[in-house]
């Protein structure tokens, strides 16, 4: 009799530590996107470097622990803050393209049901972190470990620098992750994203759907699966037209970009060049209570790392590029730069040679202000193939475009610089790498130089040195004080353009 009278009380007494652990479980935290780096306000070269880590979860409450310190010193605690990220279901929202674009009607994209989204977003500021280091974190939930990573802190300008460059990333489609998986085999320092990171209109919920899956929460890399990049390598993003596609009130989840990345904050301020989120004064009064750290700064913004200084600005059709306050800003981070190298990133080519987006040309009058400023190289996207420029110079003829959006002017080309025997560039260097997951873009230069030079006469001219189009690729830069590696890589790690460039000693 006692012996049952023990086997019922032990039984009841399981039965209720099932039902407490049941009831643990159903109420335990989800972590919906893991741990990821972003640059934060680290900006210019200076005694040292900071950075941010940001994750979302459900909207169940949870205790995080984030630990972080130079490889081989004792770790410091850094505070997680979080704040509610609530968006109401879109009514009538469909899939954005890019329909006011010239020459293209781009519809790369997934379409993501509609639903109401709730999500807990995290920041753990990182500071005081020493130049040229290794810096290990480790977040944890609980005592549960959820990432746990490293990354190298800004380089010192005497010191080289690897990261890579591409645009045109997140379709859902296979192509972004086998290139994904590509770039963190290169060990890239850090990654510029050249705009149209999500497809088709940079909602939150395609963030959701096809971007986190193949950049951060990847737990096998491989070239099926993506690869956990944003782990150790801090994305620094630009607009691109598919990225601010969506505006409020009409889309709640609209701007993801905003949401996520969290850039410098030394560009210009507010101004008519930024980004305009739409109306509705409930929802932009949530979105920028949501977005401080990032609106408006992601539209303009600059940052060193070792040798270079990458300056980023929104040449979307919908800011205004032409402002003389963006120029005045532009001009005098460029010269204000000690760099050895500088490079400026946008999302819409000047020189292409591509039908798609050809009239698009609002950034050529900028180039006598990056010859001015000392610019060596230009990046962009936009366009979803390969194409590297001779060295240039430009001379605008009007400071207006024409109605078609064109800048006709006076070209002046370099075709002595050759990138193995000649490697002095006497101009602007322009690529595009704009192959990172849309669908390509062709045909190839053999044709498009016929058709356009037919169809745009002067305004065109013989400036393109290399263009592939069959094939989704990226761009690795290896900078050091004395030279500039650029090689294009394609999904398999082929180099299929490779050159060096260099410049008299200072």
């Amino acid at each position: 009799m006692k012996n049952h009278l023990l086997g019922g009380l032990f039984q009841a007494a399981q039965a209720a530590f099932l039902w407490l652990a049941s009831c643990a479980l159903a109420s335990a935290q989800t972590v919906l996107v893991k741990p990821y780096l972003q640059p934060g306000d680290g900006a210019i070269h200076g005694k040292s470097d900071a950075k941010v880590l940001c994750w979302l979860t459900d909207q169940t409450a949870g205790e995080f622990s984030v630990d972080y310190g130079v490889t081989g010193a004792p770790p410091r605690r850094a505070n997680a803050e979080r704040i509610a990220l609530d968006f109401a279901k879109a009514p009538d929202a469909k899939p954005v393209g890019d329909v006011k674009s010239s020459g293209s009607s781009d519809k790369s994209g997934s379409s993501v049901p509609e639903k109401e989204q709730h999500y807990f977003r995290y920041t753990a500021k990182l500071t005081d972190l020493p130049l040229d280091s290794e810096v290990r974190y480790q977040v944890r939930l609980g005592d549960s470990m959820v990432r746990e990573s490293s990354f190298r802190t800004m380089a010192s300008p005497e010191k080289p620098v690897r990261f890579a460059l591409v645009g045109d990333l997140s379709t859902g489609k296979k192509p972004q992750r086998a290139i994904a998986h590509r770039i963190s085999e290169e060990k890239p320092q850090f990654l510029v994203a050249l705009g149209d990171i999500v497809y088709p209109s940079g909602r939150v919920s395609q963030y959701m759907a096809h971007y986190w899956s193949t950049y951060n929460d990847v737990d096998v890399p491989g070239p099926d699966a993506g690869a956990p990049l944003m782990a150790s390598v801090p994305f620094y993003p630009v607009l691109g037209n598919h990225d601010v596609a969506a505006k409020f009130p009409a889309t709640p989840d609209a701007l993801g970009v905003y949401y996520f990345f969290q850039p410098p904050k030394n560009g210009p301020g507010p101004g008519p060049w930024n980004t305009q989120p739409g109306s509705g004064s409930a929802a932009l009064a949530a979105f920028r209570a949501a977005t401080a750290e990032s609106y408006p700064f992601i539209d303009a913004y600059s940052f060193d790392n070792g040798p270079v200084h990458v300056m980023v600005i929104n040449s979307n059709q919908s800011s205004n590029v032409d402002q003389s306050a963006l120029k005045a800003w532009v001009e005098r981070d460029l010269k204000a730069s000690k760099a050895r190298w500088k490079l400026a990133c946008f999302h819409n080519p000047a020189f292409s040679s591509s039908h798609q987006h050809y009239t698009e040309q609002s950034v050529r009058l900028w180039q006598p202000v990056f010859e001015a400023c000392g610019v060596d190289l230009v990046f962009t996207g936009h366009v979803h193939n390969y194409q590297r420029t001779v060295p240039l110079r430009f001379m605008p003829s009007s400071p207006k475009r024409d109605k078609r959006g064109r800048s006709d002017g006076e070209f002046k080309l370099d075709k002595v610089f050759d990138g193995k025997v000649n490697t002095r560039p006497d101009g602007i260097i322009h690529v595009v790498a704009g192959a990172g997951g849309a669908s390509l873009y062709g045909p190839g230069l053999e044709k498009t130089s016929l058709t356009l030079r037919k169809d745009h006469g002067d305004n065109y001219a013989d400036y393109t040195a290399m263009m592939v189009v069959d094939r989704h690729s990226f761009v690795m830069l290896d900078a050091k004080p004395d030279g500039m590696r650029l090689r294009a890589i394609d999904s398999t790690g082929k180099a299929f353009d490779d050159i060096l460039i260099t410049k008299p000693a200072n």
